[in-house]
């Protein structure tokens, strides 16, 4: 074959000039033009070259970097001590003496970075308004690397929003990083990477706003206290900002077919990636799997190709992606997105496996959800989600800052009412803020405003939502679950009694609640409902406390009242200690008599424009197995197992099911001579169950049950419900005994729960050196009879206060014979003298201060030692006193 180089015509010369960049490609081309058409015309090539230029237009690369702020202003000619373009915002908490500077102590890449010194308070920086134009449509990207010094209380954070045309922020475009502060462990050259990412959904958004800031608790903490809370501060610290980048970003989404992302057993997880962007030739994914741990437990082996998905009718690329089989529990898919090697960002997607089939399950009238900060674009799935957790209320936000539901989505609301109807789960209309239109109306836009206004502005409005759905709406409530107006608001029982009136016009005997927090004394208008709320500063034992005063005002006739539970921040207590604390409240609840228990919506709701993106939590799964296990369970009392095991004993038709952990910091391993049942079970909080060791004695008189017991809480279900009935019954009339060494006189009781007559015997085991008579008694009781005997206790001089426990050993003859032991708590003390201990050192000597007050009629005289390891016991005497005293030994 020859070769020849043909001489380019002038008219594709000028075509060669403006395609400098294929000029290679052209070359090659016109060098073989001659050979391969031959006496063809040069249009014929002309149109030819044009093909294959269009052919190859594509870039090779897509530059998404739109802004990139690394502050190395000195070659610039910035001479001054603040970055161009930066400035301080000034605020509540933000004192003007507190400042950011350009500094080089410590920097992510360069020489320099933003850093921000505290002085008390906090400190915000705003990138101006104008710097970075925003197009419509498009999604973006700011990240920025923080580095800070040891912070217990102030945190870094980067924040974004949009401005309209005249630099007016949109509001509710504002998108907040997580927080970061570093600890005493973290080294000074740790840079963490913050990031928010946002749309130009709003057609007003025109500009791009980015805001550094370290922040105090008072400006990132919520609370329920108002002007009374108090935070604490870090008043030194510093945090250095460096690189900050704004990014054109592909708008992503991952999304299940299953409501709420909640798979069934049996059902294939599958999740679809939907991109939606001008370009996604460039685009390439990694998907990984971790669970509740953070422990990877998939990771798809190739990079998906986003260009090769098939395009949806929204004009979106939808790629499926189908899962391995999950073991129940909780996960998170993260979506790692790049182009071109440049990272542009993960998107996550959380999912529940169950553990069953989740079929659904029969309502639970004192289980109820509380959705009153869930948008209303995302109520349509909780006809399918609130079976899932045998919930028989719900409180919906029919009147809120989104709006009034009656004027927004009228006829999605009664569609939602008839399948929530169809489930038979109640749901309670919120009126939790005025509406925006509503409020727009009044000079005074609050509940108070009510008062001022004519009832003419605002009675309308409510009337048409109450006449409509009065057959469908029973129950109603002003405000937010945890709100304190009517306690910091005396006037807000004006209010409640002026739209109660109106109630009264339209319902009769209207259920109308209002929220108080449970650290106020209750105060609400004669048969008022009142929404009580626990505060997670409320310990779960204590909860039967504030359910005994419900309990009495409801006897006395003041409406019923519900309570609502709160959850531990899991960012500063943990996960473990959440999930243990939820169980324990609930428990505890029911164990009071509870009637009307408001759980959290276990979703995070994520709002972009119109879209509504529910999340799952691993709290979920905790719910779920707490509210099917209990659902329509009663109560029958505590089960003496052994020294710091709480059991609280549930009978569930006929099923017994018993809820036990350990109150200690300790695991322990107990040995329980108990007959559990043939069908007995296992139940952790995820739902897992795990069929029970069991052994018998050495001697084949006993069955023994190794139990793993710790600090989180079990199920034990499908118990033998009559054994443990009797085994919560077994107990001393007086669980004080009095540190004197006088026989101390006790009746020992139990009852016989089973349905014919029962016989057999128990023997007392008290602790070393102690004395019961008689030891031993044989009992034979008909059904439903109860057993009392008195018995005598008798301690030696050497007995240490505290708690004691006395071993009772029963044998029992009735449908099957059975042997256990139950173990009885005493508390050796004093009842009429408190007793406060204090050491601490001082130089070489150790002071101990002891506080002895006598609360009696009588005078005492007692005996107080120490005693220090090594040293000889100290003795001081406490004679004759009758009103507080205190002694001191050295």
């Amino acid at each position: 074959m020859r070769i020849r180089i043909a001489k380019i015509p002038p008219r594709l010369r000028i075509w060669r000039k403006l395609q400098l960049p294929w000029q290679n490609f052209w070359t090659v081309w016109l060098i073989r033009a001659d050979e391969i058409i031959g006496r063809m015309k040069w249009f014929v090539v002309m149109l030819s070259l044009l093909f294959a230029a269009t052919a190859l237009a594509v870039p090779s690369a897509v530059d998404r970097l739109l802004k990139s702020i690394d502050f190395e202003e000195r070659r610039l000619g910035n001479n001054e001590e603040l970055p161009m373009h930066w400035y301080k915002v000034d605020g509540a908490g933000l004192p003007h003496y507190v400042n950011g500077i350009l500094a080089t102590d410590r920097v992510h890449g360069g020489q320099y970075a933003f850093r921000f010194d505290l002085n008390g308070g906090g400190l915000i920086y705003r990138y101006e308004s104008g710097q970075i134009p925003a197009q419509r449509g498009a999604s973006y990207r700011v990240e920025a690397f923080v580095s800070t010094t040891a912070l217990i209380h102030a945190k870094a954070r980067v924040s974004a929003y949009f401005t309209d045309q005249d630099h007016r922020p949109l509001v509710a475009t504002t998108t907040h990083s997580p927080l970061y502060a570093a600890d005493s462990t973290t080294s000074e050259s740790t840079w963490q990477r913050l990031s928010v990412d946002l749309s130009t959904l709003d057609p007003q958004a025109k500009y791009l706003v980015i805001e550094l800031a370290l922040l105090q608790p008072e400006q990132y903490m919520p609370t329920t206290l108002g002007r009374r809370a108090l935070f604490s501060q870090d008043i030194r610290g510093s945090a250095w900002f460096d690189d900050v980048k704004v990014s054109q970003v592909p708008k992503v989404s991952l999304r299940t077919a299953a409501p709420g992302n909640i798979f069934r057993l049996g059902q294939v997880p599958r999740l679809t990636v939907a991109v939606n962007d001008l370009l996604t030739d460039d685009l390439a994914a990694q998907l990984v799997i971790t669970d509740a741990l953070g422990k990877t437990v998939y990771q798809h082996g190739a990079s998906l190709d986003i260009s090769t998905a098939a395009r949806s009718d929204t004009g979106e690329r939808e790629l499926d992606v189908i899962l391995p089989p999950l073991t129940p529990g909780w996960y998170r898919a993260t979506l790692r997105i790049n182009s071109h090697g440049d990272d542009l960002g993960e998107h996550v997607a959380d999912l529940v496996q169950l553990a069953d089939r989740a079929e659904a399950e029969q309502p639970d009238d004192r289980f109820g959800i509380n959705a009153t900060d869930l948008p209303f674009a995302g109520w349509s799935e909780l006809p399918q989600i609130l079976p899932l957790l045998s919930a028989g209320r719900v409180k919906l936000g029919v009147w809120s800052g989104e709006g009034d539901i009656e004027q927004v989505d009228p006829k999605g609301f009664d569609r939602l009412l008839e399948q929530l109807k169809e489930k038979r789960i109640t749901p309670t209309a919120c009126l939790v803020d005025l509406p925006p239109l509503l409020a727009r109306k009044m000079s005074d836009p609050s509940w108070l405003g009510l008062l001022k206004s004519p009832s003419d502005l605002w009675q309308p409005q409510l009337s048409h939502l109450v006449s409509r759905q009065s057959e469908n709406l029973l129950t109603w409530q002003i405000g937010r679950d945890g709100s304190d107006l009517f306690v910091t608001q005396p006037q807000m029982m004006q209010v409640y009694q002026k739209l109660h009136q109106q109630f009264e016009k339209l319902i009769r005997q209207p259920d109308l609640a209002m929220p108080w927090p449970a650290w106020y004394e209750l105060k609400q208008p004669d048969g008022a409902t009142v929404a009580l709320s626990i505060p997670p500063s409320v310990l779960p034992e204590q909860i039967p406390l504030y359910m005994s005063d419900i309990a009495g005002r409801e006897h006395a006739g003041q409406g019923e009242s519900s309570i609502s539970i709160q959850l531990l921040d899991r960012t500063q207590y943990g996960r473990e200690l959440q999930i243990r604390d939820l169980a324990q409240r609930v428990v505890y609840s029911l164990s009071a008599g509870a009637k009307r228990i408001d759980l959290p919506l276990p979703f995070t709701v994520q709002t972009d424009g119109e879209q509504v993106t529910k999340q799952p939590q691993e709290l979920l799964i905790i719910l779920r197995t707490l509210t099917r296990t209990l659902s329509g369970a009663t109560f029958k009392g505590r089960v003496p197992i052994g020294e710091n095991i709480e059991a609280f004993l549930f009978d569930r038709g006929g099923q017994g099911v018993l809820v036990l952990w350990n109150k200690g910091n300790e695991n322990a391993v107990r040995q329980l001579q108990v007959n559990l049942g043939p069908q007995a079970v296992r139940l952790d909080l995820w739902g897992n169950v795990t069929a029970i060791a069991r052994r018998h004695a050495n001697d084949g008189s006993a069955e023994l049950v190794d139990l793993p017991i710790d600090s989180m809480p079990v199920f034990l279900v499908g118990i033998d419900a009559n054994l443990a009935q009797m085994r919560a019954s077994v107990g001393f009339d007086r669980p004080l005994i009095e540190s004197s060494f006088k026989p101390h006189l006790r009746k020992l009781r139990f009852i016989n729960p089973y349905r014919q007559a029962i016989s057999g015997s128990l023997r007392l085991r008290p602790p070393a050196g102690w004395t019961i008579n008689p030891p031993t008694f044989s009992f034979s009781l008909n059904a439903g009879e109860t057993f009392e005997r008195d018995l005598t206790i008798e301690l030696p001089y050497n007995s240490v206060a505290g708690a004691k426990t006395i071993d009772a050993d029963f044998k029992i003859q009735a449908e099957t014979n059975s042997e256990f032991t139950v173990a009885l708590s005493l508390k050796l003390g004093l009842g009429d003298v408190g007793v406060q201990t204090l050491a601490l050192r001082d130089g070489q000597d150790i002071i101990v201060q002891q506080i002895i007050s006598n609360y009696g009629e009588k005078p005492v005289d007692y005996a107080a030692f120490a005693m220090y390891p090594g040293q000889a016991r100290q003795e001081r005497l406490v004679t004759d006193r009758s009103q507080p005293q205190q002694g001191t030994q050295a």
